[in-house]
């Protein structure tokens, strides 16, 4: 870790007060530990695939976009030496692999062309963004928006598949397919990393995660206007749709 980067780890100001030092290092390192615990929601479904060998209704396409977030920020951590950033998003990309790989395998033709298309999509995109960064550009604020920009595009991709999925809340009326845990764990990450991000003046965190906020809030309303019904949920099951699911990016 570079002097900068402990720097921001360890403010040499021995008059930090507690607000600052709940915005610019308990808010994020609790972000980290939330974010860690979404990225791990899904194991438990994944662990299960590889047991049965058979992929069932288990959504793949969000294990890629884990990838693909957690890369787009491990890109942009590193570029601006953001310690928090990096331990946010290094554990998401390893389970991202690790998921991802295993639902491959037993995944029918369709779901695998699927996420081949999404993760060269997000390859091309995250690796031309650091090609680009690395052969063209001088300026270290300029690396910095490229690298922004392209971790907020990503980010704003992996928020918004669950919108999917509150079309069908709203279309059935029942909130069979949302999980109450990992909506509030969405909605309170969110806001961690918006504290943390206006505390350092960085809105590449601030906005695209108070927008990951907003969604976790709607998906927490949706939950309580529209009670969870079984029936509904075995219904779509059966019409070979995918269960959706749901983990929240970090920062």
């Amino acid at each position: 870790m570079t002097p900068m980067a402990l720097r921001r780890l360890l403010d040499d100001d021995d008059d930090m007060d507690f607000k600052e030092l709940l915005l610019k290092h308990i808010a994020p390192g609790l972000g980290c530990i939330i974010a860690f615990l979404m990225f791990v929601s899904p194991l438990k479904a994944v662990l299960q695939v590889r047991a049965s060998k058979h992929l069932g209704d288990l959504n793949p396409l969000p294990l890629v976009a884990i990838i693909a977030n957690c890369a787009a920020w491990l890109l942009y951590g590193c570029i601006n030496e953001d310690p928090y950033v990096i331990l946010a998003n290094e554990p998401g990309l390893l389970l991202g692999v690790f998921m991802a790989i295993s639902c491959y395998g037993f995944a029918d033709l369709k779901a695998r062309d699927l996420m081949l298309k999404a993760f060269l999509f997000f390859a091309v995109l995250i690796s031309g963004a650091g090609i680009i960064i690395s052969l063209f550009i001088e300026k270290d604020s300029t690396a910095s928006l490229i690298s922004g920009y392209t971790a907020v595009f990503v980010l704003l991709c992996y928020y918004g598949a669950p919108l999917s999925t509150i079309a069908e809340v709203l279309r059935s009326r029942s909130s069979a397919s949302l999980y109450w845990p990992i909506s509030i764990m969405n909605t309170v990450n969110g806001l961690l990393w918006v504290a943390y991000g206006t505390a350092v003046h960085d809105m590449f965190i601030a906005v695209p995660n108070a927008v990951g906020a907003t969604f976790g809030l709607i998906q927490i309303a949706l939950i309580q206007c529209y009670p969870s019904k079984k029936g509904t949920a075995v219904a779509n099951s059966s019409d070979g749709a995918y269960e959706p699911l749901q983990s929240g990016g970090a920062a």
